[in-house]
């Protein structure tokens, strides 16, 4: 009869850790999940992994990395350890993921455990900065199942996929001939960020000149925010118009679509008086002049340009010059990866040295020596725009 009952009772938990998703092995318990597994095509999607230590007689660390596929887009939002008690750790992995076609997409994840005793942690710290020692670790590789979604088709003709806004302006709508007219829209938003947009479209009655600057695009587990400015220039020696155009877009949590509509313009251009120009017996050659004036014009647009990024500059400047002297000061691997991992985090272009300085730390693999990872990240780091 008792045994009866533990086997009744051996069948609701393993019911309620596959209805869970949790599972587990003789080292450690571990569970991936998403925020949805019927996602629409770009939505975004939240994956997180938590594994957590069951085998307390060494130290042991979790590594997680996502396979590589033409299926989806996916980066590493954060990760996060917590020593729980001695020899007891819990780590997450925070994804943010696309699916890049519909239909079944198979997210798959290489799941490693590394063991190592606390005398061999303890002789990383031994010897000066040339005679590093190197944790010996007994390596266990886990097959996880994939995760598997079932991603819903959206319309064709869909440009943004997301919550996005945009906004327009012209300086002027009543020039002189060949005097500039620019136009500006400014794109935020919370969504997918891999698309194209081309607000004015080209004609043979102007010059078109234009300019993109990506002010902002960070990943949340909501998606990528976004802040994109278009600027235009446009050269014309006789009147012409700007015309509308509205781009379809798709808003997954609402599972609706939206249009964005930009506005109009007509711009009256007055042609020039035969006295304001040079050769008062007829005009000048047009294609000559308008090479005079795409040159002059290209160079204001430089110009233009770099007095934007100096109005945003000086304070990516003064964080890049703090991060650079924290990071300067780090005398060690574990030094080093805890400023990358809590205070610097949104440095993505710095996200390959975590795994290096990981690897320099609990690996039994040598990767590079300590000096030359962090002179390595130094410069990277000073390479940033």
């Amino acid at each position: 009869m008792k045994n009866i009952r533990g086997n009744y009772a051996l069948l609701i938990l393993l019911f309620l850790c596959s209805f869970s998703g949790l599972s587990a092995n003789e080292l450690a318990n571990y569970s991936l999940k998403s925020s949805t597994t019927n996602p629409y095509l770009k939505e975004a999607v939240e994956i997180s992994f938590s594994a957590e230590q069951k085998e307390s007689s060494d130290v042991m660390f979790f590594f997680l990395e996502p396979k590589k596929s033409s299926d989806y887009k996916i980066t590493l939002l954060k990760k996060e350890s917590t020593e729980l008690a001695y020899h007891h750790k819990k780590t997450t992995f925070h994804y943010l993921l696309f699916p890049l076609k519909s239909g079944e997409v198979k997210v798959a994840f290489d799941f490693i455990i590394k063991q190592a005793s606390d005398e061999a942690v303890a002789e990383v710290y031994e010897g000066g900065r040339d005679n590093v020692k190197w944790i010996e670790t007994d390596n266990t590789h886990i097959e996880l199942d994939p995760l598997v979604l079932d991603v819903k088709k959206i319309a064709d003709d869909v440009v943004l996929v997301g919550d996005f806004r945009l906004e327009s302006s012209i300086d002027k709508e009543q020039v002189d001939a060949y005097e500039s007219v620019n136009v500006k829209y400014k794109l935020t938003g919370v969504g997918f960020d891999e698309f194209q947009l081309k607000l004015i479209q080209e004609s043979s009655n102007y010059n078109l000149f234009e300019e993109l600057t990506k002010h902002y695009n960070k990943a949340t587990k909501e998606g990528y925010k976004i802040e994109q400015e278009y600027n235009y220039a446009i050269l014309a020696k006789e009147s012409f118009s700007i015309k509308a155009q509205t781009i379809r877009c798709f808003l997954p949590k609402e599972k609706r679509y939206y249009t964005l509509k930009t506005k109009a313009y007509n711009v009256t251009v007055t042609p020039l008086p035969k006295e304001e120009i040079l050769d008062s017996e007829e005009y000048p050659k047009v294609d000559y002049f308008y090479e005079k004036v795409q040159s002059f014009f290209i160079y204001l647009l430089i110009f233009a340009a770099g007095y934007m990024s100096a109005k945003i500059a000086p304070k990516r400047k003064k964080e890049k010059r703090e991060a650079f002297l924290d990071l300067k000061k780090a005398n060690n691997a574990k030094e080093m990866l805890a400023l990358l991992t809590n205070k610097y985090a949104t440095y993505k272009q710095l996200y390959p040295f975590h795994k290096e300085l990981e690897d320099l730390l609990y690996s039994d693999k040598k990767r590079g020596e300590f000096s030359t990872i962090k002179s390595a990240l130094l410069k990277r780091l000073k390479e940033l725009e």
